[in-house]
Parts: C-alpha cells; sequence; structure tokens
C-alpha cells in the first residue's frame, strides 16, 4: 500500500482524512505514532496509508502533494533524490510545471525528512555530562516525567548522542535567558539570507574551542547545504528559524504550523540534525505561536542581549555593547549575515573570558 505525506488543512480530521484516501484511523494513528488521533494541527504532516488505486506507483514509494513554494529542486533537496529521477517517474515535460495540490510520486530510494510529532514532546539528544535529574531541571519537569516517556530508561545508564523523548510544560513561554546562576553564556547566529560571514566566523569559533548555537531559516540550507553542514559537523548547536522569515504572528496557524515543519524537515534530510530550539523571527510572537511551538516539540528561545549588530554601528560598539550587558546565563544575539559581527567577536570572546565566563550552545547555558 502506498504512503502519503499529508499536510493537514483547516478543518481535516483524522477520520475525514482516513475516508478521503481510502484508509482507516487505526491505520494513520499507528503510522505516526499517535497516541490521540484527535490532536492534528493544519500545517502538520501526516503519514496516510492509501488505497492502491489512488495512483499507479512502484512498491513501497511515497506520494506526496505539492505544497505552495515548492520546486523541484526543494524536493530534491527534501527527499534526497533527483530531479531527473521525480521527472522520469511522474512524466513531468518540465521543471516548471508542478502546481500545489499535485500530486507526485517520489523514487523507491526517497527519504522522508516528516517524522512523527507527538503533541509536546521535545526529542532530546543526551549531552555529555547529562543526568536525568539534570535534563528534567533543565526543562522545568519532574524526573518521573522523563521516567515516564521512555519505558525501560536505566537513568545511571545515559550516554551521550542518546536519544530521549521530553515532555514540555503545558503553559508555553518564551526563554529569554539561561541558568542565572552559573558564569556562562551562548553566542547565537541567525541565518537567513546570504552566506556572508560564515565561513569566518566558525574560524573564529573552532580558534576559541567554542560551541554556538545558529537558528538557520529554511530557505538558507535550501541555499546553501554545504555551509549548513559545516556549522553541523562542527558541533554546533542548530535551530529553527521558520521557512521563509514571515511575521509569524500576521499569518495563520496553518501556515506559522507549516512554517516550523517544513524548516525542520529541511534542517533533518541537509544536516542529519532535528532542532527543538525555535527563535522567531523579529522577535515576534504571541501565546498561539507559543502554544503551537510547543505542540510540536520546540521550545521558543529569545535573547538577553541583543548586539545590534544588524545595524552595523561599528565593531567597538557590537562589542561595548555585548560585554558591558552580559550577565550569568546570557543568550547572546548576533547574525552571521553583518559584516561587522567577526571582528566585535575578537574582542567580545576574550574580554568576556576576562570577566570569569565560559561559553556554550543555547542548550548547555539551560543547564542547571
Amino acid at each position: 500500500m502506498p504512503l502519503l505525506i499529508y499536510t493537514v488543512q483547516p478543518g481535516d480530521t483524522v477520520w475525514k482524512i482516513a475516508n478521503l484516501y481510502g484508509s482507516t484511523v487505526q491505520e494513520i494513528a499507528r503510522h505516526n505514532n499517535m497516541t490521540n488521533p484527535d490532536l492534528i494541527l493544519p500545517g502538520q504532516t501526516l503519514l496516510i496509508p492509501v488505497s492502491d488505486n489512488l495512483r499507479e506507483t512502484p512498491p513501497g514509494s511515497l506520494l506526496y502533494t505539492v505544497q505552495p513554494g515548492d520546486t523541484l529542486y526543494i524536493l530534491s533537496l527534501l527527499f534526497r533524490v533527483s530531479i531527473e529521477s521525480i521527472l522520469a517517474l511522474n512524466n513531468i515535460p518540465s521543471p516548471f510545471t508542478i502546481y500545489p495540490g499535485m500530486l507526485i510520486v517520489l523514487p523507491p530510494n526517497a527519504v522522508n525528512p516528516f517524522l512523527p510529532v507527538q503533541p509536546g514532546i521535545i526529542r532530546y539528544t543526551v549531552l555529555p555530562g547529562d543526568t536525568v535529574y539534570r535534563i528534567a531541571s533543565r526543562f522545568g519537569i519532574s524526573v518521573q516525567s522523563i521516567l515516564g516517556e521512555n519505558p525501560g530508561l536505566v537513568p545511571e545508564r545515559l550516554f551521550p548522542g542518546q536519544v530521549l523523548t521530553v515532555p514540555i510544560p503545558a503553559a508555553a513561554t518564551a526563554i529569554y535567558r539561561g541558568n542565572p546562576n552559573r558564569r556562562a553564556v551562548a553566542l547565537t547566529f541567525d541565518a537567513t539570507y546570504g552566506d556572508n560571514q560564515t565561513v569566518r566566523l566558525l574560524q573564529i569559533l573552532r580558534d576559541n574551542n567554542i560551541k554556538a548555537t545558529f537558528f538557520l531559516s529554511g530557505i538558507w540550507p535550501m541555499n546553501y547545504p554545504e555551509l549548513a553542514q559545516a556549522i553541523a559537523r562542527e558541533g554546533h548547536e542548530i535551530g529553527n528559524h521558520s521557512l521563509t522569515h514571515p511575521h509569524m504572528t500576521q499569518i495563520s496557524q496553518a501556515e506559522a504550523t507549516n512554517q516550523l515543519v517544513r524548516t525542520n524537515a529541511l534542517l533533518q534530510t541537509v544536516t542529519g540534525v532535528r532542532p527543538y530550539l525555535f527563535r522567531p523571527p523579529f522577535g515576534e510572537y504571541n501565546q498561539s505561536l507559543l502554544n503551537i511551538a510547543a505542540r510540536l516539540g520546540f521550545l521558543t528561545i529569545m535573547w538577553t542581549v541583543d548586539s545590534l549588530d544588524w545595524q552595523n554601528p561599528g565593531v567597538a560598539q557590537i562589542a561595548e555593547r555585548v560585554v558591558n550587558n552580559a550577565v550569568p546565563g546570557a543568550i547572546i544575539l548576533m547574525h552571521q549575515g553583518a559584516y561587522q559581527t567577526p571582528d566585535a567577536l575578537l574582542s567580545i570572546i576574550p574580554r568576556l573570558m576576562q570577566l570569569g565566563y565560559g561559553f556554550g550552545t543555547v542548550t548547555e547555558v539551560l543547564n542547571p
């Protein structure tokens, strides 16, 4: 039976989708690890077993419904297949003739990056030095809640790289600062347009043995996949910064969901990382967006110190603003596209070190 990657539409229910495609609620729930089929969000993706007569497909194929903004290049990037193989399998005469709503058959070797979403659950990768207690404290939950989500987990046998499911507190909030009792700060870089200073920033961070957090808009790894891979390869943390950097409080809930889901799919495919940190474009959010992000398994991360590097006020001014406003647990906002940022970093890093600060990713500065 073919499987369709379906984007939930406003007004959809699992029962309605099942009837539309000749499936069942039970089968859809099973393929998507759903404990409550009533909890779906417009813009979310589901894997739907469909009837064989929907479209003639090779055994084991995936079907995909083209979404607004899709191109064959995006589909090739998302599913790790060639444009030529998509064209051949679908008898598409021209790469420019796909359109929203079009049903595409993907080659059998396609990799589905749209992983099932368990509402309110983070997929957390254990860091060196982590304990269940420290993880629980970091996310403001109980040890028992982590043990309950991970049957068979032996707390004494955690190891770096192990993936745990971690529930997010129901009251969604934005995080502006890490642990105020640890003298550590997180350097964060937002990336949407241009490769700009990325290579030099990575070199500066490497030279100082610092791991930072990069919040990537989906269009950035689309345009610079090698740089996104370099960020991940060097051990930096990657966060979700939306797909196209819209004003997310001014779009529908379905569009906001789609922005987060598709960006994570791209980042998963390009970098192998499935982020659980989200920074809203322009720093704009409301409670609705916080709730959507939490439901999709994201913590919303803001900042303690805005370097204002995007204004290019001068290297000295950027450095002074960051150093003078640094506090324990500070999350520092910078941009990989600001041309004065690398030179400012060359001053910021040693000065903060002299003041006794260490550096870590956002996750690390959240440590208890």
